[in-house]
């Protein structure tokens, strides 16, 4: 089911001064500690965004921001879009030399930080030639540095195509590489999402995840704005505390991560929440698998949509629907405006049910990466975003995502995709998290190593069993390892970086 949304904004901060025009008094963020009007938070903007001019910043520069979750963050990013200047988020759970890596790559004239990133941003100001101030956030307000300087009050002249954000990837392939996103790719994006959702004004949606990520700048940020909608801030994601915030904040949606799924079944409150105010749960980032699919929708009465997307593609490229049929596995459909194919080495299109390579185009597509035309030119190829993903489209258009073309094991020439037998580790009631990565063999070059941590009491042994009868003998585990968490990134995606370094270093 779609909906008209209003599409002839040309920039951020025309959304935010137009929303704050019309419905000023109402709320639009709050945290456990303060919350703001749309008047309000537009006030602030302006504040920051005078305070970022006393220190040179202009339209089309760089600023970065290192902090944490809180609605001091969307005030800083907002007064630099006010100014026309680019947003450049690093995670704070980077350390100095990282940061500074990727303030160094996207020439960042300005960071605002935590006091322990701004110390460590100082050691290293030598690798940082283009930047002139390092703002350290004081106490629980960051943004407090910035103000007294009165107000820019009227927002940049700003085309669709400049610049908004530098999004730096993981770089979990290399370093990071900084995605170029502009007004208009947020603005498209939150059109394509924000249709199918069942989100309307005053609702309330829950940002869990981490600002430096997409996912809660467009979900969780630029969807409500568009919809006139409010936004309840965790500062961070905790399994044992998150119902009871889910029942002072009444959100009628969050955006998670599968392992974030995984987490909620058993924290506390769980058993109490199935009347809470949650109408459905979106879900990317990481494949969701069908076993923890029908176990989360089953416990809490709630729906999943389930989607999939890029930094490269601004967030999300397809969804599964609200209304309509929903497939379990299935990433959904492409959302309105996108086009998704799936190719062959060569680059031609296969037929439907066969794997091959993901890619996709829309008007939310990424400029580029910053200054890494080598990137862009294996990423970007005819007008395409090559997205390293393996998967597959059915006969009804729905998408189903099989691994990363990185993981996939070659084991004595056969194909093996991880997450199907990932999958299938995680049908069985002992398996609480599970990675399977290639194992280096001198006979069938790679074999299948499972990671897994287990409810207590429980063996292996169960497992191997569980395995052989539904996988072909090739598929099957040939080693094991039990441990208590399974690594993971920042967003909450199991890490299998730290896996792979530890099976090489035991040879």
């Amino acid at each position: 089911m779609y909906r008209a949304l209003q599409t002839d904004f040309e920039s951020l901060p025309q959304v935010l001064a137009v929303r704050a025009g019309e419905i000023g008094a109402e709320r639009f963020v709050r945290d456990a500690h303060r919350e703001w009007t749309y008047a309000e938070f537009q006030q602030r903007v302006t504040e920051v965004a005078a305070g970022l001019r006393e220190l040179g910043v202009k339209q089309g520069d760089v600023v970065g921001v290192i902090l944490p979750n809180s609605p001091h963050y969307l005030e800083v990013w907002w007064g630099i879009l006010w100014l026309g200047a680019v947003f450049n988020p690093v995670n704070p759970a980077l350390t100095a030399r990282e940061a500074a890596g990727i303030l160094a790559d996207s020439e960042a004239v300005v960071a605002v930080c935590t006091p322990e990133a701004a110390a460590g941003l100082a050691e290293r100001r030598g690798e940082l030639p283009n930047l002139r101030e390092i703002v350290a956030a004081e106490g629980d307000d960051p943004a407090a540095p910035l103000r007294g300087h009165g107000a820019v009050a009227n927002h940049a002249r700003i085309a669709p195509g400049d610049l908004a954000a530098f999004v730096y990837t993981s770089g979990t392939t290399g370093r990071p590489k900084g995605a170029m996103l502009g007004h208009g790719n947020f603005l498209a994006n939150a059109w394509q999402l924000g249709e199918p959702l069942p989100v309307s004004r005053g609702d309330t949606l829950g940002m869990v995840l981490p600002l430096f990520h997409v996912n809660a700048q467009l979900v969780t940020t630029v969807i409500p704005l568009v919809l006139g909608a409010q936004v309840a801030m965790w500062e961070r994601f905790s399994a044992s505390r998150f119902w009871a915030d889910v029942a002072a904040f009444e959100p009628v949606t969050f955006s998670s991560v599968p392992t974030m799924l995984a987490a909620l079944l058993h924290a506390p409150g769980a058993d109490q929440a199935e009347s809470n105010s949650l109408r459905f749960v979106i879900c990317g980032a990481a494949p969701l698998s069908p076993a923890l699919f029908r176990r989360f929708e089953e416990k809490f009465g709630l729906k999943i949509m389930e989607g999939y997307g890029l930094t490269e593609g601004t967030c999300c490229t397809t969804i599964n629907p609200f209304t309509g049929p929903r497939k379990i596995g299935s990433v959904g459909l492409p959302t309105r405006a996108q086009e998704v194919k799936v190719i062959d080495e060569s680059g031609a299109a296969v037929p439907d049910g066969t794997p091959g390579e993901v890619c996709f185009r829309g008007p939310n597509m990424m400029h580029g990466y910053y200054r890494r035309p080598d990137a862009n030119a294996e990423t970007m190829v005819d007008g395409w975003i090559r997205t390293g993903d393996v998967g597959y489209r059915d006969e009804d258009g729905y998408f189903f995502l099989v691994d990363r073309t990185k993981d996939m094991i070659i084991r004595g020439g056969e194909n093996i995709y991880p997450r199907e037998i990932e999958d299938v580790l995680l049908e069985h009631e002992a398996v609480r998290e599970a990675a399977v990565v290639g194992r280096l063999d001198e006979v069938r070059g790679e074999e299948v190593h499972a990671v897994v941590a287990l409810v207590a009491g429980a063996e292996v042994a169960v497992l191997e069993q569980h395995c052989r009868a539904r996988l072909a003998a090739f598929k099957v585990p040939t080693s094991w390892e039990v441990v208590e968490e399974l690594p993971k990134t920042s967003t909450g995606k199991i890490d299998k970086k730290p896996l792979r370094e530890k099976l090489a270093a035991a040879g």
